[in-house]
Parts: C-alpha cells; sequence; structure tokens
C-alpha cells in the first residue's frame, strides 16, 4: 500500500485543485457584446467556450470529490479493474485515475474495436 506521506500529498493535491476549480466558477465572465457584427460573433464565441469550460470543470471537480472518497475509504490507487495499485507516477501525473496503465491500454483498445465496429 501506499505510504502516508504519498497518500497527504495526494490529498494536498487534490484540495488545491478543487479550491483552484471553486475559485475559477465564481469568477465573473465580463464580455464586451457591444459593436459590430463581428464583436457579437466573438463574444457568442466566448460564451461557448466558457460554458464548455464550465462543463468540464464539473466533471473534473466530480473526479476530484471521489478521489477524495477513495483516499478516506482505503480504495485510493487501486485499479477499479484489476484492483492492483495504480502506480505512484501515474497518480502524481493525474490524482483522479482509475486504472492502472495495462487497464487503461485494454480500453483503449476496446473502445477502439468498438467503433470500427
Amino acid at each position: 500500500m501506499f505510504k502516508e506521506t504519498f497518500l497527504k500529498e495526494i490529498k494536498e493535491i487534490l484540495l488545491q485543485k478543487k479550491n483552484d476549480l471553486l475559485n475559477k466558477s465564481t469568477e465573473k465572465l465580463v464580455i464586451d457584446t457591444d459593436g459590430d457584427e463581428i464583436d457579437e460573433v466573438q463574444a457568442t464565441q466566448i460564451i461557448e467556450l466558457n460554458n464548455q469550460l464550465s462543463t468540464r470543470n464539473i466533471a473534473t471537480l466530480i473526479q476530484i470529490e471521489s478521489a477524495l472518497c477513495r483516499l478516506s475509504n482505503s480504495t485510493y490507487g487501486l485499479c477499479q479493474d484489476c484492483e492492483d495499485e495504480i502506480f505512484e507516477k501515474r497518480l502524481l501525473a493525474n490524482p483522479y485515475f482509475l486504472t492502472c496503465v495495462s487497464c487503461a491500454e485494454e480500453r483503449e483498445i476496446e473502445s477502439k474495436q468498438r467503433k470500427k465496429v
């Protein structure tokens, strides 16, 4: 199992990412829609992009909360598919990964095969 220092570091990373996303979501977006047609089109594009980013942020927040929950119930870092430990380097790259490298590769292969059919 993971060392307590590693789990503490991961928890701090997750909490920091969560705070960053929550702070971004409370920032007010000021968009100048006055002007010509080009300004209006640009404003519409900015609004659409902001909505897409908000949706991604919500999904990321859900992943972070799930990882924090797994930390609290001592299941953090176990692959959902094979229940082996996920490498620390992988979790440091993305602390809310759910699968080990091998299982992630298998999922990707299966996904590509389904797309071909």
